[in-house]
């Protein structure tokens, strides 16, 4: 079924690197009535989000109003927070709608849609651990990092008037955990007492918490090996086989009994789908509360709702796992479903989804860029120094030029290339 004009409706749940260029890249189309739905009205590059919570980039940069993108490309965009779906009726239900003063704008509304493509992303999952929600910060949107990089900035004034360093723990050694104890050690300069001191008093002591047995689980050897030289080279304790036990408001407990103070936790102990997705329909969820998918990457009891990032469990054929919530992964599922997901209406058989890894990149802060990078098909190889750097920011680059078109793209990259944000930026004031 089609709208009155004749276009099949194409309804895209979430705004992430995946939702938003899924949504540019299907408007394109003449035959397409796209709508693109995000509780918020900015996209953010969230795999940059440990840089605005350190404070070593402007998140102002990478942010880009979604009426903007819509007037700009030509899809709708519609504001709120989604409830359910109706697969029987083909409707999306969002939410009664409120301003930050908890003051009424709008009554909940219903969307009809010919293809639903749910893209509602991942929360970093606690565990059930004792005392996360309360006491510890997770990074899983913009007021997150916002909130620790307040709370960061009064420790480290605090630290420098008292002269006792402030004490950051971080409970996970993936991406997240990494980057973002890296980058903090590079803020902590911005703070220093004494500018051109051969012995400037240390002002921030960092931990990672892991509670597997390595590093980086999962990681190649050779990248976990480099990884782990430039922490120590950055002097952040971390610290395998540390499962945590409870997070108090001062200190995080292990497992084993061991005491670790903490002015700061930050919970980056890796992702499970949104809580959203259980309650949007009958779907069928992985032990991780992802939305399992077939090789086209439709939902698995209805071939009208698609899944991908974050959000979707796609298991390649022969794989073990399903594949890792990362934005390459989003980014490739969107490219495919411009194509794939009009052929499908128009009752076609695309060919199956396959994922090209194109490798695991890391910035460090003051410590450099390192990470792997697949080669024509070959086994990944170690990249660090300039060209780890320019790789890192490639996914982003690309990002902005398929949301943005080639000029406005290139404008955008040129700002953040010139930024003054792009070393220890925090500011004490204004």
């Amino acid at each position: 079924m089609a709208d009155v004009a004749g276009k099949q409706r194409v309804t895209v749940l979430g705004g992430g690197a995946g939702g938003l260029e899924l949504a540019v890249g299907l408007s394109r189309r003449h035959d397409l009535d796209v709508t693109l739905v995000d509780r918020v009205s900015t996209h953010l590059w969230k795999p940059r989000l440990h840089e605005f919570a350190a404070g070593t980039v402007n998140s102002s940069l990478a942010e880009m109003s979604f009426y903007t993108l819509a007037g700009m490309h030509g899809f709708r965009f519609e504001q709120g927070d989604v409830e359910t779906i109706d697969r029987a009726a083909k409707t999306i239900r969002l939410a009664e709608m409120r301003d930050a003063n908890d003051h009424f704008v709008t009554t909940g509304r219903s969307l009809a849609y010919d293809a639903c493509v749910v893209a509602l992303g991942g929360l970093t999952a606690t565990f059930d651990t004792e005392g996360v929600a309360e006491h510890a910060i997770r990074l899983d949107e913009k007021s997150d990092a916002e909130e620790f990089r307040d709370l960061f900035i009064a420790m480290m004034i605090h630290a420098r008037v008292s002269r006792e360093p402030a004490h950051v723990v971080i409970v996970g050694s993936g991406a997240t955990g990494t980057e973002l104890a890296a980058h903090l050690r590079l803020s902590e300069q911005a703070f220093a007492h004494e500018r051109g001191s051969d012995e400037m008093r240390p002002l921030l002591k960092l931990t990672i918490l892991e509670a597997a047995p390595q590093l980086m689980p999962g990681a190649d050897d050779g990248l976990r090996k480099s990884v782990s030289d430039r922490l120590d080279q950055l002097d952040i304790v971390v610290r395998t086989n540390a499962a945590v036990d409870r997070v108090g408001a001062s200190e995080i407990r292990i497992k084993t009994g061991e005491v670790f103070p903490a002015d700061v936790t930050v919970w980056a102990a890796g992702l499970t789908g949104h809580p959203r997705l259980k309650q949007l329909a009958d779907f069928e969820i992985d032990k991780k509360g992802r939305i399992v998918v077939d090789d086209r990457l439709r939902s698995s009891i209805d071939p009208a709702i698609f899944v991908i990032g974050d959000a979707a469990s796609f298991t390649p054929e022969g794989a073990e796992a399903p594949l890792p919530p990362t934005a390459q992964c989003a980014s490739q599922q969107a490219d495919y479903l411009v194509s794939a997901l009009p052929e499908l209406l128009a009752g076609g058989t695309p060919k199956p989804f396959v994922y090209n890894d194109r490798g695991r990149l890391l910035s460090l802060g003051g410590a450099g860029s390192v990470g792997l990078v697949g080669f024509l098909r070959k086994n990944d190889f170690l990249v660090e120094g300039r060209f780890a750097t320019a790789a890192y920011h490639g996914l982003q680059r690309r990002h902005q030029w398929s949301v943005l078109g080639p000029l406005r793209g290139s404008v955008a990259i040129l700002a953040d290339m010139i930024s003054p944000t792009a070393g220890p930026a925090l500011k004490l004031h204004g």
